[in-house]
C-alpha cells in the first residue's frame, strides 16, 4: 500500500473515532436559577362540606351528579379548585396564596388528570403569579408539568413542576407538594 494511502486511511479512522465520541458525550445539565416547594391543599366539596370545600365539580358525564366523582376513573370529570398554598404540608399553616385553576379527568383507563392552574401570591416573600399546565398521571409518585410563565417576581419564569400526592383522604381531600425549578429567569 502506498504511504498516501495509509495517511488518508488513519485520517479517515481517527475522523470517525471522533465523531462517534462527540455524539457518546452526555447532554449537558442545566442548573436551574430558583426553585421553591409549596404544597398546596384540594378539598372537594361533597354536597356536605360547603364551608370548607376549596373545589367544586363544575361538570359531569351524562347521569352522575356534581357532588360526587364520577365511576370508572372519574372520567369526564371537570374540577375547579381554589386551594390554599403553604409552605409546609399542615393545611393550617398560614397561606402564602392560593392555587386557581382545574383540573380535568381524561383517561378511561386510569386515574389521570390534565392540569391548567396559577399560583397567585400574596404575602411578604412573594408577590405575582405562577402559571402551570400538563398532564398529570395521579399513580405515579413524582410526575413533571410545565411551569409556562409567571407574573411579579416570577415575570416570564419557565420549568419544571415536580408534584408529589403528599396526603389523600378518600376523594374529598388531597395535598400536592411542588417541588418548582426554574430554567428560565428574568
Amino acid at each position: 500500500m502506498a504511504p498516501k494511502n495509509c495517511i488518508a486511511i488513519v485520517f479517515i479512522v481517527f475522523l470517525a473515532m471522533s465523531s462517534c465520541s462527540a455524539y457518546q458525550t452526555k447532554k449537558k445539565q442545566h442548573k436551574p436559577c430558583k426553585e421553591l416547594v409549596l404544597f398546596f391543599h384540594d378539598i372537594l366539596y361533597n354536597g356536605k362540606n360547603e364551608r370548607n370545600s376549596t373545589a367544586v365539580i363544575v361538570a359531569a358525564p351524562e347521569g352522575f351528579n356534581r357532588t360526587i366523582l364520577a365511576d370508572k376513573f372519574h372520567f369526564g370529570n371537570i374540577v375547579v379548585f381554589d386551594d390554599p398554598i403553604t409552605l409546609d404540608n399542615n393545611l393550617h399553616s398560614p397561606s402564602i396564596g392560593r392555587a386557581q385553576g382545574m383540573y380535568i379527568y381524561d383517561t378511561k383507563s386510569t386515574f389521570t388528570g390534565w392540569l391548567g392552574f396559577s399560583f397567585f401570591f400574596n404575602s411578604t416573600q412573594h408577590q405575582g403569579s405562577i402559571n402551570f399546565m400538563g398532564a398529570d398521571p395521579i399513580l405515579v409518585k413524582a410526575r413533571d408539568i410545565s411551569v409556562v410563565g409567571g407574573t411579579g417576581d416570577f415575570f416570564m419564569h419557565r420549568g419544571v413542576a415536580t408534584l408529589m400526592t403528599d396526603a389523600f383522604e378518600g376523594e374529598v381531600y388531597f395535598r400536592l407538594r411542588v417541588d418548582i425549578k426554574f430554567y428560565e429567569c428574568w
